[in-house]
């Protein structure tokens, strides 16, 4: 089985250091506030392609461990090249620091938390949220990896618990007068049957293939505005975010432009929260948040009208 990638990997992503010429000005930054004969002293683009593929045998040298101790305060060198484990991810990182750096993260962030659920023999994500758009964008690697053989879960259950964009919305809503645009209902709904639909099409097809014994895979819809979106990862993992609301124009179908307020969903910050964390309030949020979509799943929402 593959391994996971290192936290240092997972919190550049974070970060939005990935890029090699962002990840040097961040290096120059910290190294500076050390010591200024270090700036400059980063690491080549191989050198630093190795220390993200987990293939150091030691840790590197003596001032590139301060320097990225100085990028990720609160962190050890020696963590930062271990795998990226959920456990590592909610250890305490010193008095200043109760909680990990990564505690807090863009939208698509998610992805080594989701590829290390899909490790479990039985798989279960559940998802509330507008469109399913960035689950669609996260959840691609793991099920790749199913398909080559690199991960074999017994069962896969995926259910989305969405709008109905058929029905008038009050979020969504046009600019001038807060009212429900219909043409822009029809665009969204478009939106999630491209994305939502896709990703229960991959899941049932590596069932065909016999890559996975069962698939479940489930699209219901409910009547409310989306307010916010929430995983919840195999009963244990829950991220939670709320949309922040945008103004701008929609282009729409017949070629107009709508003034709207908007939901983004990838700027969208979710907030971790794990049974096994340290923080005593954790436990009781996951528990509730998945009473929340039972609840919801089993009153008041119903299939998906394609």
């Amino acid at each position: 089985m593959r391994e996971q990638p290192v936290m240092l990997k997972v919190l550049l992503r974070d970060h939005h250091w990935q890029n090699y010429s962002t990840f040097c000005a961040e290096y120059n930054k910290a190294a500076c506030r050390i010591d200024r004969k270090l700036a400059g002293t980063y690491p080549s683009r191989a050198q630093l392609h190795r220390w993200l593929t987990g293939s150091l045998r030691t840790l590197p040298y003596g001032d590139h461990c301060r320097v990225l101790e100085e990028m990720f305060p609160g962190w050890t060198a020696e963590q930062l090249f271990q795998p990226a484990t959920t456990e590592l991810a909610w250890q305490p990182h010193g008095a200043d620091h109760p909680g990990p750096a990564v505690f807090a993260a863009p939208s698509t962030g998610l992805r080594p938390f989701i590829e290390q659920a899909f490790t479990r023999e039985h798989v279960s994500i559940d998802f509330a949220g507008f469109s399913g758009e960035t689950l669609h964008g996260v959840i691609q690697e793991p099920l790749d990896k199913i398909r080559l053989g690199q991960i074999k879960p017994a069962t896969v259950t995926i259910r989305l618990l969405l709008p109905d964009t058929t029905r008038p919305m009050t979020l969504p809503c046009r600019v001038d007068d807060l009212g429900d645009d219909p043409g822009y209902r029809a665009r969204a709904h478009q939106i999630t049957i491209r994305h939502a639909y896709a990703i229960l099409e991959s899941v049932q097809e590596l069932a065909r293939l016999g890559r996975i014994k069962e698939a479940t895979t489930r699209i219901r819809v409910h009547p409310n505005p989306p307010l916010f979106k929430l995983y919840i990862l195999n009963g244990e993992e829950v991220f939670f975010g709320l949309y922040p609301i945008i103004k701008h124009s929609i282009p729409l179908a017949d070629g107009s432009q709508h003034d709207m307020y908007d939901l983004m969903g990838k700027d969208a910050v979710v907030f971790h929260h794990s049974v096994h964390s340290r923080s005593p309030a954790d436990i009781p949020f996951v528990d509730q948040a998945c009473t929340w979509f039972e609840s919801i799943w089993d009153n008041i929402s119903y299939e998906f009208p394609a």
